[in-house]
């Protein structure tokens, strides 16, 4: 479905700006006229491409909306009212199209869990099953809070890792400029000079030589054969194989691999926490939860959780044997199912693992900023000793003998 803008005659109401949210504008045009209004100018349409989505509400701040939300609802207003509250609150438009076209759903009977999915992309993935969640369960409240809760810890996590990428990232364009310059520039020079002088060029400088006119001649090609690589495995493959080759890789590698795993481990416990203190029956809870996780390599461990549940497992001897799981999950869920705190221990696991995955990934840029320095250095020292090299025969030679 799309979105449509009409302006619209309302008896006894004059005309006004309306979204409609239909399959074409006559569909818009008959569900105006189903309610007693007059189209009278079509105003364009806001429909995403390709089929459902609201365009502008990929760029709508979703973690605004909620926390917005949250407490209006802890405050027992009812939905609609709150969505109008925001509406007529938001500042940017774009934010007011998008509560508004939320609204309009809702005016025509659909479920907000429902409104959620139409949106696409514009929130996360997990959002609309938490919230179909805390309408069967009759807790939409407390979900939304806890929602905006979650959000709030993975945009600081977010921002956290951005800004402690901002050094190891100037340190690398850094490095890479400065070794751009030294085979494009430094190189070809010094080996014009040497070369004026009638002089044989040595072994380093042949190599430096035939490293600077490639990258000064085909610098381009690199990118060009990096990318046309990736999508002729991809062709060759399968689109699936390669996302799957590539996430077998990346969760294989030292140090990111274990972060990656951790990221996705950290929304999928607190989910499932979320999901299990709102008192959502748990194999519902298991089959939610594997929708969050992106990489097909984990959720493949993840696949038959439930029908161990099913068998008569419980939870943690369903989760025993995941080799992604932290190892302390395990043990301190077993002891929440035998308290009855199953929601609270997952809530403390997924705390502590967000606090050890910040402390990883700052080991891990801390790593990257020396291994870069190594790196420029060793580029600098291969191209200064092959120049001293070549100026020490030059003044041998000028000398009439070897040192």
């Amino acid at each position: 479905m799309g979105l449509y803008k009409y302006i619209a005659a309302f008896p006894n109401e004059g005309t006004r700006e309306i979204l409609i949210e239909a399959d074409t504008p006559k569909d818009a045009a008959d569900k105006l006229r189903g309610r007693g209004a007059i189209p009278v100018r079509f105003c364009g349409e806001d429909s995403a491409e390709g089929g459902g989505s609201f365009k502008r509400s990929r760029r709508a701040d979703t973690y605004e909306f909620t926390r917005q939300l949250a407490p209006l609802l802890d405050s027992a207003i009812p939905l609609e009212r709150a969505l109008a509250i925001i509406a007529e609150g938001a500042v940017d438009p774009e934010q007011k199209n998008f509560v508004n076209s939320m609204r309009q759903g809702l005016h025509e009977g659909k479920k907000f869990s429902e409104l959620v999915r139409s949106h696409g992309r514009a929130f996360p993935p997990y959002y609309a099953n938490l919230i179909e969640s805390g309408e069967e369960t009759g807790c939409l409240p407390i979900v939304v809070n806890e929602l905006q809760k979650f959000m709030a810890e993975s945009k600081e996590l977010k921002d956290f890792i951005i800004s402690s990428s901002i050094y190891p990232v100037v340190i690398l364009s850094v490095t890479l400029i400065v070794t751009v310059l030294l085979f494009t520039v430094f190189v070809p020079r010094f080996t014009k000079i040497f070369l004026d002088m009638g002089r044989e060029l040595t072994g380093a400088m042949s190599f430096l030589v035939t490293a600077s006119n490639f990258l000064a001649w085909a610098w381009w090609l690199i990118p060009l054969l990096v990318i046309g690589a990736y999508f002729g495995l991809r062709e060759l493959i399968g689109k699936e194989q390669m996302r799957y080759k590539l996430s077998n890789l990346l969760v294989s590698l030292p140090l990111a691999g274990r972060i990656a795993v951790d990221l996705e481990m950290c929304k999928y416990i607190r989910t499932m926490a979320i999901l299990i203190s709102n008192h959502v029956e748990i194999i519902k809870t298991v089959r939610i939860c594997n929708k969050i996780i992106v990489n097909p390599v984990i959720a493949e461990k993840f696949s038959d959780i439930d029908r161990k549940l099913k068998g008569g497992d419980k939870l943690s001897a369903a989760l025993r044997e995941n080799p992604y799981l932290p190892a302390s999950l395990v043990p301190m869920l077993r002891v929440g199912e035998e308290s009855g705190t199953v929601g609270e221990m997952l809530e403390k696991i997924s705390g502590n693992l967000e606090n050890d995955t910040r402390t990883k990934i700052k080991r891990l840029l801390n790593l990257f900023e020396p291994a870069v320095i190594i790196f420029l250095a060793v580029i600098v020292l291969i191209v200064v000793v092959s120049i001293f090299t070549a100026m020490m025969e030059i003044n041998s030679i000028s000398h009439g003998g070897k040192i």
